[in-house]
C-alpha cells in the first residue's frame, strides 16, 4: 500500500508540474511568422512587425527588431532560424514569448511604392517630416573627438581603424541616426564592430551593440561614409604613353577620399620614373593601374641573381620566365631545373635574393 501511496504521489507531482509548464506556455506571448509579406520599394529594412503576427504586451515590444537589412530589391526569404538568432542577439526572454513559422517570403509591394507626382499628393507633416529624417546629411558633421556620445565613439573606432588624425577625416552619417548618435554614454557601453573591410569601402556599415550594466542589449547597424584628406599625385599636363614620367609632368595635390580611393591613389614618390600604360590627361590623379615600373628584364632572359647570405654574396644565371621592372618580382628558371624561383629586379639583366628576408612567395 506504501509503494503504491508513493507512485500516487510522484504522478501527482509529474501532472502538476506539466500544468504549471503548460500554462506558461499557454500564458506567454506569441510572434508567428506569416508566409509572405509586402515591403515599400524605397524601404532597405525588414523590422520583425513586417513579417509576423504579434500578440501579447512582450510580442509587440519587438515589433520594430531590424531583422534583415538588404537594397536588394528582389524577393526575399527568411527563415524561423534567423529571427530567431537576431531575437537571440537582442535578449528576447524565450520564457514569456513563443516563436512559430518557418520561412517568409517578403515582396516588393509595387502599389505602395508607386506615387503620384508630388503636385498630385496631399499634404502630410507627418509623413513629410519623417521622409527628411530618412535623408543623408549632404556635407559631413563636424565631430567632437573626445565627445562622450556615441557619435564620438564611432570618430574615435574610424580614428584607429583608418589610422588617420581628427584633423584628416570627415564623416558623412546619414540624418535619420542623428538622435541616436548624440545620445550621451554614461552608463551605457556601445560595442562598434565593422561588417565590411574599411580600406576596400565607400561607405561602412557598421554594427553597433548597446551594452548596459555589464548586459548586452540590441543590436543596430550603422552607415558612415569616412572621407580622409590625402596628398595624391596628379598629372599637371598630358603625359602620352610609354614615356617615362618627369617631376615636372606631375605635382602634389590634396584632396578628400573615401578609404577605397585612397587605397589606390599615389603619392608623387611613386610615379616619377615610371610608364603609363595608357595615355594620361591633365588633372588625372594617378592610381597603380595607370602606371608601371620600366621594364629592365624580358621573359627569356638571362638574368644574374645574387643570393645574399649575411655579407657574402653568392652570384647565378637564370633565365628570366617573366618580365619586370625595377623593384618588381619576376619568376627565375635555373637551367633545366623543373622548379622555378622569384627575385627582385635591381637593374637591367639583374635580380636579387636576399636570403635573410626573402621575397614572399620564393
Amino acid at each position: 500500500m506504501k509503494m503504491r501511496s508513493d507512485s500516487i504521489s510522484i504522478l501527482a507531482g509529474l501532472l502538476l508540474c506539466s500544468c504549471l509548464l503548460l500554462g506558461d506556455a499557454v500564458m506567454a506571448d506569441s510572434i508567428t511568422l506569416l508566409s509572405s509579406a509586402r515591403r515599400p520599394q524605397e524601404a532597405s529594412i525588414i523590422t520583425l512587425g513586417d513579417i509576423a503576427k504579434l500578440e501579447g504586451t512582450e510580442a509587440m515590444g519587438w515589433a520594430k527588431l531590424p531583422i534583415v537589412e538588404t537594397d536588394d530589391r528582389d524577393t526575399v526569404h527568411i527563415t524561423i532560424a534567423q529571427v530567431r538568432n537576431r531575437l537571440d542577439e537582442a535578449g528576447v526572454h524565450w520564457g514569456r514569448v513563443n516563436l512559430h513559422g518557418q520561412v517568409v517570403v517578403v515582396r516588393q509591394d509595387l502599389a505602395r511604392s508607386a506615387q503620384p507626382p508630388a503636385a498630385m499628393q496631399s499634404m502630410n507633416i507627418h509623413r513629410d517630416a519623417a521622409a527628411i529624417s530618412r535623408k543623408v546629411h549632404k556635407s559631413p558633421v563636424p565631430v567632437d573627438e573626445n565627445a562622450r556620445t556615441l557619435r564620438g565613439a564611432v570618430l574615435r573606432f574610424l580614428l584607429a581603424k583608418l589610422d588617420t588624425t581628427v584633423d584628416s577625416i570627415q564623416v558623412v552619417f546619414d540624418a535619420n541616426d542623428d538622435r541616436w548618435l548624440d545620445s550621451p554614454l554614461d552608463e551605457i557601453r556601445y560595442e562598434i564592430k565593422a561588417l565590411s573591410d574599411l580600406n576596400m569601402s565607400d561607405r561602412i556599415d557598421l554594427e553597433i551593440r548597446r551594452w548596459s550594466k555589464g548586459r548586452p542589449g540590441e543590436r543596430r547597424l550603422l552607415k558612415v561614409k569616412p572621407l580622409i584628406r590625402c596628398t595624391v599625385a596628379e598629372a599637371s599636363m598630358n603625359i602620352p604613353r610609354h614615356s617615362t614620367i618627369q617631376p615636372d609632368q606631375i605635382k602634389a595635390v590634396e584632396t578628400w577620399l573615401t578609404p577605397s580611393q585612397r587605397t589606390i591613389r599615389l603619392q608623387p614618390v611613386d610615379v616619377v620614373g615610371r610608364v603609363p600604360v595608357a595615355p594620361l590627361r591633365k588633372g588625372t590623379l594617378f592610381r597603380a593601374r595607370d602606371i608601371r615600373a620600366v621594364q629592365l628584364v624580358d621573359r627569356g632572359d638571362s638574368v644574374v641573381v645574387r643570393c645574399l647570405v649575411g655579407g657574402a654574396a653568392i652570384s647565378l644565371k637564370a633565365r628570366a620566365e617573366s618580365a619586370g621592372g625595377l623593384g618588381e618580382r619576376i619568376e627565375l628558371r635555373k637551367g633545366r631545373e623543373r622548379e622555378t624561383f622569384m627575385a627582385v629586379v635591381t637593374g637591367p639583366g639583374e635580380a636579387v635574393i636576399d636570403m635573410e628576408n626573402p621575397v614572399a612567395g620564393s
